[in-house]
């Protein structure tokens, strides 16, 4: 199955909307998306609210991430 092409801004608001939807994070998480050699794009947060996410939070948006990198790829914009 083809992936489906997406900018970087669409991508950073299908996470983002995800997030909202998820009890585990906290309101306010910078996200980005960021184009990356081995898996095609990735997403980070910055470093400060990365450092108050709870290790589930870490391993969720780990998840969320995989999971999304089977769907969709990233758009040269």
């Amino acid at each position: 199955m083809a992936k489906k092409r997406v900018s970087s801004i669409e991508l950073t608001w299908i996470i983002v909307e995800q997030l909202k939807e998820d009890d585990n994070f906290q309101k306010g998480l910078s996200v980005a998306v960021i184009p990356d050699s081995r898996q095609g794009w990735r997403a980070v947060v910055e470093a400060r609210a990365q450092r108050r996410m709870t290790p589930r939070a870490l391993r969720r948006f780990a998840a969320m991430q995989k999971a999304l990198q089977e769907t969709y790829a990233l758009s040269a914009d």
